[in-house]
């Protein structure tokens, strides 16, 4: 019977009563954003919502066929609204620190309602837009949860009176569409706020799956003739799926959570299929609960799209056997719109879809809706995955020979996303990885087989290349990442081929006798549209194992793919290479009468065909929450000021041992680092012992449990003041000076007497015998140095107890070089304890070791026939040790796993 999709009564209800239950309650008291709509909407003045036009219509590609009937209906619009700066690097920066371990905002993911109020647009701005929508006679007028968008339905020439451009019937590959024929114009007050509206058109993403003979290719079965395919069971042995199951591993929702995994389509499918196709793999009945899009209608059983939803549907609950899947389906925009419902309602921890658009065809403001609903669902901790085409490096040609240049799809895309590629195996005997017969569950292979990069001709090839939409994300980087400044894709792949070991699949009553039909044929399918749900049901076993969402997946899987050794399997072989028509865009051939080929090639490490290359799933699992744990023992030092690195003397600096151990199976290159608390940055640094092991080492399998780092304290120096004691010169002074002066007395006393300036005698006299005296002076000390009077000058520093002293120093100047120091008169006291004098010198260094007042007296002799001292009193306080107290701080990283752990540091003695 086919599972009619309309009558899902209870599930619509839930959605319109949930809907109905956020902006009522939203007005009461909820956190809100700032309003940007300060007036009403007036439609009296208008401007052009630029970017809203499809390419192929503007271009005129598309063969336009008329007006469509005013009539029509459009069941399902929808006003996209922008983030303002502000609220843009708000969300980039928790985007970031939600996967940051580091950071407290760590996989603390946001609801919609939580998303609204710091994101979403003000209830009251949303009531003047929907107070605008109902004045233009829409109807069915439905909020998002998050308040980023609100949708409504009317008719044609609603449409185009609100929106003031025609809606026409377009013509293009056999398939008619319609849509808007320019750009639609809004009211001034929109400005800004609106970025898009959609549902003006129907054009709808495409699936990537490819059918066994239908396509023009030649699948290789698996029959008791021993030609080989892949049921579930040989997936789960290939990609090393079974031993999660053994773990108790089976993808059920994790706690809180009712669906393990959304699937997106646009189409019915038959129970029945799926029941026929979990019989055969061995699965008990599980069957998904199904929505359609609130206000769409229901699409049927659209053939292709219906094999699309059944491979994905029944691939992705093979994997994760016992996982609650949610399959969501749209009309009017098909998966588009089954995307924004399944985000906005936050209604899983993973969503897979098979569907994408060539970039060049969509529309900027289609582009920038689309991306911030994925933005949305990154905050919100759902991880996205999307199937990279099936077109090879030129994904928007449908042709045999391509005439578009390189270009990729999108969502695949998209920064927010996780884009799965393609691969096939590359194993001439196939019986070396093939039993010859099928167990019960339809299995036959051995274990891994080796892939290149998945090209079966014909233009059917491994979606891949650079996006010219998206810039280069943080974290795709290392081995093999082009530094083009875009975002390339794919991110992983894996098996997709049709020719070589295709996969079995149920559709439209294929499956009568386990996988064969009624002659004996399976149905077997291929394309990235294979890849992307298996994938996705690994990640439910995953979520299970964390007990808790991911969210965005790539900057931890790229981390993880630059320090695991074997949760990736690398994949160096193989090209995405397609036709191309000579002077065509990209084509390496300028011949328009020729062909030529373009693409890329699979390599060491990451390329633009299989990405990081496909996986071990139970190495993928079991790794991906690794981590490194520290210890430090002992986590408790107290550090003696002037303390430094071991063998250097006076005083060896304490240390630790910083053990690294590694958790969940992890291997890899460990950096090792270390900082100190601002309370002790002044005077303690810390670093590891060069002599010992580096801060960089690698952590081998489990058995290699320990790595001894070793962290030491630099000198503890505290800031004190510098007394300088004044020179102190001999007596007498220079015989020069004392000539001089006794010449000029003798001169005062010869013209005193001369000219009779004195009437007193006694006066004179007292000048004379002064002149005498004087002279006497000069001639007695004629014999002494002429390079001047001895002199001693002294700069000393306060000493700390334990620090080493430096700057201490006492100088000679005047009377004759060299000169010796000496400490005399023993009975002023001598120097701290701890402290030298060096003779010859003068520097007073040591380090001191008890604090307290020392005074002592320091005399200095110079180097003349007849010597010459000085002495001086000196006075040196030393200053006890200080106290302080704070952390010093180990970090271990490797890739995005960063650890810490610390040690408490005193510097009191």
């Amino acid at each position: 019977m086919n599972l009619r999709l309309s009558r899902v009564v209870t599930a619509k209800t839930v959605v319109f009563a949930s809907l109905f239950c956020v902006v009522v309650p939203a007005s009461f008291g909820a956190s809100q954003t700032q309003r940007r709509l300060r007036s009403n909407i007036d439609d009296s003045n208008t401007f052009v919502l630029q970017g809203n036009t499809r390419p192929i219509v503007s271009s005129g590609m598309a063969q336009d066929t008329g007006p469509v009937s005013t009539s029509q209906l459009m069941p399902r619009m929808t006003l996209h609204f922008s983030l303002t700066k502000a609220q843009q690097t708000g969300l980039s920066q928790l985007l970031a620190a939600q996967q940051n371990r580091r950071s407290p905002q760590y996989r603390k993911f946001l609801s919609p309602e939580e998303y609204a109020s710091r994101f979403g647009l003000n209830t009251a701005d949303i009531a003047k837009v929907t107070n605008w929508l109902e004045n233009n006679g829409f109807s069915g007028i439905q909020p998002a949860r998050s308040r980023i968008s609100v949708s409504f339905s009317g008719t044609v020439a609603q449409a185009q009176a609100a929106f003031h451009t025609a809606i026409h019937s377009y013509s293009i590959n056999g398939e008619t569409h319609f849509a808007n024929a320019s750009d639609p114009e809004l009211p001034k007050a929109l400005q800004g706020v609106v970025e898009s509206v959609g549902g003006l058109s129907n054009f709808q993403p495409k699936p990537f799956m490819i059918r066994g003979n239908t396509d023009g290719l030649k699948p290789h079965y698996t029959t008791s003739g021993g030609t080989t395919y892949l049921a579930p069971d040989d997936w789960e042995t290939i990609y090393d799926v079974k031993p999660l199951y053994s773990s108790g591993l089976d993808g059920s929702p994790i706690g809180g959570q009712t669906y393990s995994i959304a699937v997106v389509g646009q189409s019915d499918v038959q129970l029945s299929d799926l029941h026929a196709f979990r019989a055969a793999a061995g699965l008990g009945v599980k069957d998904p609960t199904v929505v359609v899009v609130p206000g769409d209608s229901d699409p049927g059983l659209q053939s292709t799209d219906q094999a699309e939803s059944d491979l994905d549907l029944e691939w992705a609950g093979a994997i994760a056997k016992n996982a609650s899947i949610l399959f969501v389906v749209g009309k009017s925009n098909g998966v588009n719109d089954a995307i924004q419902y399944a985000i906005d309602n936050n209604v899983a921890p993973i969503l897979t879809t098979s569907y994408g658009e060539c970039e060049a065809n969509l529309p900027s403001g289609e582009f920038s809706a689309l991306n911030a609903l994925l933005q949305q669902a990154a905050a919100q901790g759902i991880t996205v995955v999307a199937a990279s085409g099936h077109g090879g490096a030129a994904a928007c040609d449908t042709g045999s020979i391509a005439v578009g240049g390189l270009a990729v799809m999108f969502p695949a895309s998209s920064q927010y996303v996780t884009a799965v590629g393609g691969t096939e195996f590359n194993a001439p005997n196939t019986g070396n990885y093939f039993n010859s017969s099928n167990n019960a569950n339809g299995g036959s292979a051995k274990s891994y087989i080796p892939e290149i990069a998945w090209n079966d001709g014909n233009q059917a090839a491994g979606g891949g290349g650079v996006s010219t939409l998206v810039a280069k994300p943080t974290w795709q980087t290392g081995t093999g990442v082009p530094s083009d400044g875009q975002r390339d894709i794919p991110d992983l792949a894996f098996t997709a081929s049709l020719q070589t070991d295709g996969l079995l699949f149920c559709n439209n009553g294929s499956c009568t006798n386990g996988f064969l039909n009624s002659s004996s044929t399976p149905a077997v399918t291929g394309g990235t549209s294979a890849a992307a749900p298996t994938f996705s049901g690994v990640l439910a076993l995953l979520v299970q194992k964390t007990g808790a969402r991911i969210g965005l997946l790539n900057p931890n899987l790229y981390s993880l793919a630059a320090i695991s050794g074997n949760a990736f399997h690398d994949i160096t072989g193989g090209t995405n290479l397609v036709l191309c028509k000579g002077g065509s865009i990209n084509c390496p051939t300028s011949n328009t009468s020729g062909t030529g080929e373009f693409g890329y090639s699979a390599g060491v490490g990451y390329d633009q065909v299989t990405g990081l290359g496909s996986i071990d799933s139970f190495n993928f699992v079991e790794q991906w929450s690794e981590d490194i744990q520290l210890t430090a023992t002992p986590a408790n030092l107290a550090i003696q000021p002037g303390s430094s690195s071991p063998g250097s003397s006076p005083l060896p600096s304490p240390s630790t041992t910083i053990t690294v151990t590694p958790v969940n199976n992890f291997s890899g290159p460990v950096t090792l680092a270390c900082s100190v608390s601002s309370s002790l940055l002044a005077n303690v640094t810390c670093s590891f012992d060069p002599n010992a092991i580096v801060p960089s080492t690698t952590l081998g399998a489990p058995g290699n449990a320990s790595v001894p780092l070793y962290i030491f304290s630099a000198k503890l120096v505290r800031s004190v003041p510098s007394h300088r004691f004044p020179k102190f010169p001999t007596l007498p002074p220079n015989a020069a000076a004392w000539l001089v002066v006794a010449i000029a007395l003798a001169s005062t006393a010869y013209a005193a007497r001369k000219y009779r300036f004195f009437q007193q005698r006694f006066a004179y006299v007292w000048i004379t015998c002064a002149a005498v005296v004087l002279t006497m002076g000069a001639v007695s000390c004629g014999s002494g140095s002429a390079a001047g009077t001895l002199s001693l000058a002294c700069n000393l520093p306060e000493p700390v107890v334990g620090n080493p002293y430096t700057g201490g120093l006492c100088t000679g100047s005047g009377g004759k070089a060299p000169y010796t120091y000496a400490i005399v008169n023993p009975g002023t006291g001598p120097l701290p304890k701890g402290l030298n004098l060096n003779t010859t010198t003068g520097a007073i260094t040591g380090t001191p070791t008890v604090a307290g007042n020392s005074t002592f007296t320091m005399q200095i002799y110079d180097s003349e026939s007849t010597i010459h001292t000085i002495t001086q009193a000196l006075a040196l306080t030393v200053q006890p040790p200080q106290a302080e107290n704070g952390t010093v701080t180990v970090t271990a990283t490797s890739g995005s796993i960063v650890n810490t752990t610390q040690i408490l540091v005193s510097t009191a003695l």
